[in-house]
């Protein structure tokens, strides 16, 4: 029987630090083997770079793809006689053949390297007129890259991969997306001179990131791919125009604080859509790891940094895989992540508060249950040890412990298997415990019933989605879309969320879910949420005294029901949904400018703050001003959420300290922080009684 799992790319990424050793192309095989399953069969690939080259001063090395149709000879000879007419040839061999494509290894003596560009451009665009018929697919002194059709340990097995070593490696399975999969051409990474990156998502920016190429680039072929145009945008900032990597990733980005010239200059550049990259790149005898994701974050990504190594990755899993002890965190919606081999952490992708005062107590937390569960699984038969097993067969093994009449069910070694859980209700199985040490994939606990998940580590996206009733503890972070859909039971994170905490939860007849995060949240809390309740409490930073935000933008957009609960004050703008700040702005400078408002209060309504707007309009009488202010934010087509920054009244501190009292009691929390937390004040989010 064959299975299918649709899902989207997944990526990894990693940069050795001078001291520690060369990487072996075997751990990033196994790597980018845990998400094999976000990807498909139809492409898989790896790029290894070094910052020494092990060619000879002038000499590039370049891969050549050749489709083997009959005429492939004469192609292949055509190729060497254009290279040999501007470049002496120094080595030729064949590394790879399959029963449709050729793969072959070319070395030139090089002293002009953007004729070289500009030669290989012209080979690109000639074998792609005649019908797609070959590729120079990567060229550089400091590159090399293996892709293919397959899976990542098919792709690994034909090149070899496990003989290479290098300084930095990106690597990628894929599912194909916008251009077929039957050639390696279309299989990341894709390369371009010294870069290579591998990317996950859809860019919607594709039309005029391509004019862009077309019209600043020296590059004139493509195979038509978003990805590949990310690498040769790429190419264009840094090796064509000189730019530094921090100053080409926020023009990437679309950093709306870069001087307004270099925006206008590279607006083309500017990727829209939903994204996550990671890229490789040798510049000026350094190596840089860089990550990207795009400002709505609709694709995982995180990064994360040990003794040795740099990191980037879709999946927490991959990371801790080959060290439980590594730092791990998300990148912020929109932001970037640079490693450099010489200089260190460049832009770390979120910022230093954040780190010091949320993911450096989870990282803690999440390291040691990891390395104890790696060093010693428990000889008893309740217990899984899930370590290189697919996630059908574990999940098999739980629902075999089940049925056994086992109710506390213990599975160690968890590395990114995914819909643990989902299986037991089916059956119709009650008042199980499943206690997981590791970090859980995709989909934990979907549709859960009343199964009681533990977890002793991180999970991934889209848990406890469409949830009726049990329990989910996360005793490390959650990434993204937590608690989709949930309509009862409890989900208690002790550490941080993502982006899409609580989007759609809602309550059924006697059914109230309830969600808390234990640290901070990213944007689109609550997003269209109906029904239930959302703490965030930001529990680490109470201990610390510190006044820190805890959610990011968009809280509460198109909610209809329900109420958040986040601890301390949240700024006005990001509460719902709220009109450009331009608009804003225009807005109150014509209401000075009518004598409606005075001008020094400008200074005192932060964007958004559309209540203290009201407020001073309705003491004034200026009813016209008042009903237009009302215009900007309401309509029929805008639901308006309710902000208020208070402490909790006396009925909700009834109902929500028997649930704080048992999320302490998983975490061995303090009973006086209960007490604190119910004292704080909160901003409240509900949405507007209707007229």
């Amino acid at each position: 029987m064959t299975f299918r799992d649709v899902s989207s790319c997944g990526i990894f990424g990693i940069l050795r630090k001078p001291h520690a050793d060369k990487i072996d192309g075997k751990l990033v095989a196994a790597a980018i083997d845990l998400v094999r399953f976000r990807g498909s069969r139809y492409g898989a690939g790896y790029a290894v770079m070094t910052v020494g080259s092990d060619l000879p001063e002038n000499v590039y090395r370049l891969g050549l793809f050749l489709i083997k149709d009959g005429n492939e000879q004469y192609r292949f000879d055509t190729v060497l006689k254009i290279l040999s007419e501007n470049f002496s040839i120094v080595q030729v061999s064949k590394r790879v053949e399959t029963d449709k494509v050729l793969d072959y290894e070319i070395t030139v003596e090089v002293h002009d390297v953007n004729l070289l560009d500009n030669v290989i451009f012209d080979i690109n665009d000639r074998l792609w007129q005649e019908g797609k018929t070959g590729r120079v697919y990567y060229w550089g002194r400091h590159l090399r890259v293996f892709k293919g059709v397959g899976y990542p340990l098919d792709i690994a097995k034909l090149y070899s991969v496990e003989n290479f070593q290098g300084d930095l490696w990106v690597a990628h399975t894929r599912q194909p997306t916008n251009s077929p999969g039957y050639y390696p051409y279309w299989s990341h990474p894709f390369a371009a001179r010294d870069v290579a990156i591998v990317h996950n998502g859809d860019i919607s920016s594709f039309g005029s990131n391509m004019n862009f190429l077309y019209f600043y680039s020296p590059a004139r072929s493509f195979v038509g791919t978003d990805s590949e145009c990310i690498a040769f945008l790429f190419y264009k900032l840094v090796r064509i125009d000189g730019l530094p990597v921090d100053i080409a990733s926020k023009i990437f980005v679309g950093d709306r604080a870069l001087p307004k010239d270099i925006r206008l200059k590279y607006y083309g550049v500017v990727l829209d859509g939903p994204f996550a990259v990671a890229a490789g790149i040798y510049l000026e005898d350094d190596l840089y790891l860089i990550a990207m994701v795009d400002r709505q974050k609709l694709r995982p990504i995180v990064v994360g940094e040990d003794e040795n190594y740099y990191y980037v990755a879709s999946e927490e899993c991959q990371i801790r895989m080959i060290n439980p002890e590594a730092k791990v965190w998300e990148l912020e919606p929109g932001s970037f992540f640079i490693a450099s081999y010489k200089r260190g952490i460049i832009a770390y992708g979120r910022s230093s508060i954040d780190l010091e005062l949320f993911y450096e107590a989870t990282n803690v937390r999440v390291s040691q249950y990891l390395k104890r569960a790696r060093q010693e699984v428990p000889k008893e038969d309740n217990v899984i040890d899930a370590w290189g097993m697919d996630y059908r067969t574990l999940n098999d093994k739980i629902l075999e412990k089940a049925l056994q009449g086992h109710r506390i069910i213990k599975v160690y070694n968890v590395y990114g298997q995914r819909y643990i859980g989902i299986n037991i209700a089916r059956f119709g199985i009650t008042g199980v415990r499943l206690e997981i040490f590791g970090i859980p994939g995709n989909c934990l606990g979907n549709l859960n019933e009343d199964t009681e998940i533990i977890v002793y580590g991180s999970v991934e996206d889209d848990v406890g989605d469409t949830m009726h009733g049990g329990r989910i503890v996360v005793y490390g972070d959650a990434r993204d879309v937590l608690g989709q859909a949930m309509q009862g039971g409890y989900i208690f994170v002790r550490g941080n969320a993502g982006t899409r905490v609580g989007i759609l939860m809602r309550e059924y007849m006697d059914k109230r879910p309830y969600l808390i995060v234990g640290g901070r949240v990213d944007d689109y809390l609550a997003e269209y949420m109906a029904g239930g309740v959302v703490m965030v409490l930001g529990i680490d930073a109470l201990m610390s005294n510190a006044s820190i935000e805890l959610a990011g933008r968009h809280v509460g957009t198109g909610m209809v029901g329900g109420r958040v609960y986040i601890r301390g004050k949240v700024t006005p703008h990001k509460i719902g949904l709220r009109p450009p700040k331009l608009e804003f702005v225009t807005f109150l400078q014509a209401l000075i400018e009518e004598g409606d408002v005075p001008p020094e209060l400008v200074q005192d309504i932060e964007y958004g703050d559309i209540e203290t707007l009201e407020e001073v309009l309705q003491k004034s009488g200026k009813d016209f001003a008042l009903r237009l202010a009302k215009c900007l934010y309401e309509s029929t087509h805008i639901i308006k959420t309710v902000r208020e920054y208070r402490e909790l009244y006396e009925h909700e501190i009834k109902e929500l300290r028997p649930v704080l009292q048992e999320y302490a009691k998983y975490f061995e929390l303090d009973e006086k922080i209960i007490d604190d937390l119910l004292s704080c004040k909160y901003t409240v989010v509900t949405r507007a009684q209707k007229r």
